[in-house]
């Protein structure tokens, strides 16, 4: 088999918003049983997705947080991590504040925000996992966090490209700064991100980088569809990934990536 480790995002690409398709589940397990690895690698906090892995069957490392952390799912151990420079968080979130944009930061099982709000509250519910709601402004909270795994903020579709393209201008190389979802603008360190984890996982596990295959359906899964020996995305993957991705699979809901993994076992 060539392709040893399969390293796949989780929202809209192996998930499409209720339910991993049967066929996913079934692709997944066939794939470990012929000794791959597959690795899920989500923009979600720690938290979030560890209450999903047990659905999956995937192997116990995890990439999360945009690839600013991985994790041993099993017990939660920091296999490596790449926080954002306290300064450019503080620049990112001092941005966001001055917009009024709803932001939020990230550790390893929680998310800080200033206060209680509609768009945080449906992130939350859908996550699975608490805000915690400091009652000030989210940038005098920064230097009370040992770290920041990353800065989101939520920003209506019309203008996120235009803020996008502002915020990454003032932040800079030491900053990678991209969309999880229409409404999502994340920022993380530049040694952060799903491609550079998953080179320090492929060399954690001895496993050649052209042996890896990374799937994803968004911005923040680029650097991983270029990092990969093969890179993919599925159908409803925005155009970006479509233009670089080596092969594009059917939609999430059509359970694209088993049709990914089937091909790699028949090599």
């Amino acid at each position: 088999m060539k392709y040893k480790l399969i390293a796949s995002d989780f929202d809209n690409t192996i998930h499409d918003g209720e339910r991993v398709p049967p066929r996913v589940l079934r692709a997944i397990a066939e794939y470990r049983r012929a000794g791959g690895k597959f690795v899920v690698a989500t923009g979600r906090v720690f938290e979030s997705i560890r209450k999903k892995m047990g659905m999956l069957g995937a192997d116990d490392e995890l990439i999360a947080c945009q690839g600013a952390a991985l994790y041993r799912a099993s017990t939660g151990e920091v296999l490596e991590r790449f926080p954002l420079p306290p300064e450019i968080a503080k620049k990112a979130v001092d941005f966001y504040e001055a917009h009024g944009d709803v932001c939020h930061a990230y550790a390893d099982h929680e998310f800080f925000v200033e206060k209680e709000n509609p768009f945080s509250g449906k992130y939350a519910a859908y996550c699975d996992v608490d805000p915690t709601y400091i009652g000030y402004p989210l940038s005098k909270f920064l230097p009370k966090m040992p770290f920041v795994n990353k800065v989101i903020a939520i920003i209506p579709v019309e203008i996120i490209d235009d803020r996008l393209k502002e915020l990454s201008a003032l932040l800079g190389p030491e900053a990678e700064v991209t969309k999880s979802a229409p409404m999502f603008l994340e920022v993380t360190s530049a040694k952060a991100g799903k491609g550079n984890c998953l080179i320090a996982l492929a060399k954690r596990l001895g496993i050649p980088i052209e042996q890896t295959v990374a799937v994803g359906d968004n911005l923040n899964d680029l650097s991983m569809i270029r990092a990969a020996g093969l890179g993919a995305t599925v159908e409803n993957g925005v155009p970006a990934l479509k233009q670089e991705a080596d092969i594009v699979l059917p939609s999430v809901k059509d359970g694209g990536v088993a049709d990914l993994i089937e091909n790699i076992l028949k090599d």
